[in-house]
């Protein structure tokens, strides 16, 4: 038993939980409240589509969240003066979405290699992997129909306008709380990868949450790891948020649209060959051309990764230690599962 809750053990659970239930959970809890008191609003606008609530909704909803952390932060600034960087926290937060002359270029460089590199390469391979992967999409999306109304729009060019809205809205609202919330700022409080892995977790869970089909449900984890490894990652090191927002952004908008094509019973067969094929080639040149920029960002994700199954000598970490922390890093994402959804319906 005293192994069991070591002073190496009670630090890691004080830490994360601290993280948890002193800044995530009260963060949700007002969000929810907000989005409660948003949605009982927008019912009261007479003649309100289906369509044009659920825009408004995630618009909103976006911009509740960012809201609602900063104003969070401020308020907690008065008890935590700085951050890890010596800024007041909401500052800290807000300089992540900062666009400047001098890191524009690059931001716009990380989307592009996030969208061509990570996101297309996954999504081709599942589709080719498991052909059923877009029906059982389109079943997924059939589960939550009232906030998917707008694949029921016949118009394409409205369909088109309103996707392009709700999932900038959405992949917004995810990086903010998946990398800005814990990823960036759990690394504040403990270890880096552990934030990473603990943001990668939970972003899987709840990708993975309405997975009907088992082989699917075991595909979208994966794929959902996978990702939101590498923008945890990402972001840690450019301390950027508009790549991700924008890379993801796009990936959600093509996939949608299969998905719209194949609920009007279209063979999307030719259609995916023909997008996915060019985006694939464009993929392989950006690859031979940032080749170097590639290769040292995944030796220093390998390296973050190889240190994360390491003892931690400056905690002077045990193989038990080690253990401990892994397994508890996927319990808090889980508890974070549990309590993010307030914020995800």
């Amino acid at each position: 038993m005293g192994r069991l809750i070591s002073v190496n053990r009670r630090e890691m659970a004080s830490n994360r939980f601290k993280f948890v239930f002193y800044e995530v959970v009260p963060i949700f809890i007002i969000t929810f409240i907000l989005l409660i008191l948003e949605w009982f609003l927008l019912t009261l606008i007479a003649n309100l589509s289906p369509v044009l609530f659920e825009v408004l909704f995630h618009y909103i909803r976006a911009i509740l969240i960012i809201f609602v952390i900063a104003l969070f932060f401020f308020i907690y600034n008065k008890y935590k003066t700085t951050n890890s960087e010596g800024l007041a926290l909401h500052l800290g937060y807000l300089k992540l979405y900062n666009i400047t002359k001098n890191n524009y270029q690059y931001q716009i460089l990380y989307s592009v290699l996030l969208f061509f590199l990570i996101l297309i390469p996954l999504d081709l391979l599942i589709t080719i992997t498991f052909p059923g992967y877009i029906p059982q999409s389109a079943f997924a999306s059939g589960l939550t129909q009232v906030e998917n109304s707008y694949l029921d729009l016949d118009n394409f060019a409205l369909f088109l306008f309103s996707l392009i809205i709700i999932q900038f809205s959405i992949s917004f609202s995810e990086e903010t709380v998946f990398r800005g919330l814990i990823a960036k700022r759990g690394s504040e409080h403990f270890n880096k990868m552990s934030a990473v892995m603990i943001s990668a977790f939970y972003f899987a869970f709840v990708e993975s949450f309405l997975s009907l089909n088992y082989y699917y449900g075991v595909l979208s984890f994966v794929k959902s790891f996978i990702i939101g490894l590498v923008l945890s990652l990402t972001i840690l090191r450019r301390k950027w948020l508009l790549p991700l927002i924008i890379a993801k952004t796009i990936d959600s908008i093509i996939s949608n649209i299969f998905i719209w094509e194949f609920l009007r019973g279209s063979d999307i067969t030719q259609p995916l060959l023909f997008i996915y094929s060019p985006l694939l080639i464009i993929s392989l040149i950006i690859l031979i051309l940032q080749r170097s920029r590639v290769k040292e960002s995944l030796q220093i994700g390998k390296n973050m990764m190889v240190s994360y199954f390491k003892n931690d000598n400056k905690l002077k970490e045990t193989s038990g230690d080690k253990v401990f922390r892994i397994l508890f890093d996927i319990f808090l994402a889980f508890l974070l599962f549990l309590f993010g959804i307030l914020i995800s319906v």
